[in-house]
Order: C-alpha cells, then sequence, then structure tokens
C-alpha cells in the first residue's frame, strides 16, 4: 500500500483511492410534504408512509410512520425505522446535502423550490442495530445517493460500505 518513494517526504504520497460495495437500497414513500416559516427561514418535513429495504447484505422494509425527512438549506437530517426480514429493528438516521438536478443546492427557501420537483441527494448515514446478524450495520462507514421519483411520490436511496 502507498509508493515507498514517497516515504521519505509524505507531501509527495498519493493516497490509494477508497473502495465502495453496494450494501442495499431503500424506497421511502411520502404522502405529504409540509413546510413552515421558522426565525431562520423556511423548513420541511416528509412524514415516511412505508418503505422497501432490497440488497445483498440487507432486506426488509421501513416501518410505517417511523420517521420523517426534516429539510432546511438544502440539509437533510431523517430519521427512520427499519425492519430487516428476520424482524430485527434497526434506527437509521440520513444527513447530507439535497440537490436540484441542475446541481444547485434546493433549500426549502428558494424561491424555484417545488416540494415536488425533481431532486438529487448525496447522504452519509448512521444505524443503531441490535447485537446480532445486523451489528454490522452499527460499525460501518456508509455513503449514498438518493433521487426523488414521482407518482407515487417516493426517495430511492442506495448505500454503499466504504471498505
Amino acid at each position: 500500500m502507498g509508493n515507498p518513494a514517497t516515504a521519505a517526504d509524505p507531501a509527495l504520497r498519493v493516497p490509494e483511492p477508497i473502495e465502495l460495495r453496494w450494501a442495499f437500497s431503500v424506497s421511502i414513500f411520502f404522502e405529504e410534504r409540509v413546510l413552515f416559516a421558522t426565525r431562520t427561514g423556511t423548513r420541511g418535513y416528509v412524514p415516511v408512509v412505508r418503505g422497501d429495504v432490497w440488497g445483498p447484505r440487507l432486506t426488509g422494509r421501513v416501518v410505517p410512520r417511523s420517521g420523517a425527512d426534516w429539510a432546511a438549506d438544502g440539509r437533510i437530517n431523517a430519521h427512520y425505522m427499519l425492519q430487516a426480514s428476520d424482524d430485527s429493528m434497526i434506527y437509521m438516521r440520513n444527513t447530507g446535502r439535497m440537490f436540484r438536478l441542475d446541481g444547485k443546492t434546493a433549500p426549502p427557501d428558494d424561491p424555484t423550490w417545488e416540494p415536488s420537483a425533481p431532486r438529487y441527494f448525496r447522504v452519509t448515514p448512521e444505524f443503531d442495530a441490535p447485537v446480532g446478524p445486523h451489528e454490522w450495520l452499527s460499525r460501518t462507514v456508509f455513503v449514498g445517493r438518493g433521487q426523488r421519483m414521482p407518482d407515487p411520490d417516493r426517495t430511492i436511496f442506495d448505500y454503499f460500505e466504504v471498505l
């Protein structure tokens, strides 16, 4: 690992690229989007109705009404409960940035922001899983990407383990 020729001068060191492996995806369905004013601007939240979890490392569902996406200034802070196919309950916190398809950030107080407009996301989820077969979620660093999908209103997230 690394280039031994640069050991004498760490400034010349070129880091190895990080590898990622797809772990699972989550499709989260919504019924409503709520905007409200605060002293710092407009915020929004979107309650979770239901969802599905699938992939090589985790399968199951999003527990209905177990959380919501919260948005402000192009940031998202979401909390949900996942239920694995073996009935294990897993808490998930998903934080990151929301972007319009043209690449600009998409805060709710942006005059061009439409609650159901196409968006994509870059996120870093964290999990709190019980001891047992899903414990690896609590010890793993993940990155993710998401895409808002219309009709029905949902977002699909793909999560990747950092190896």
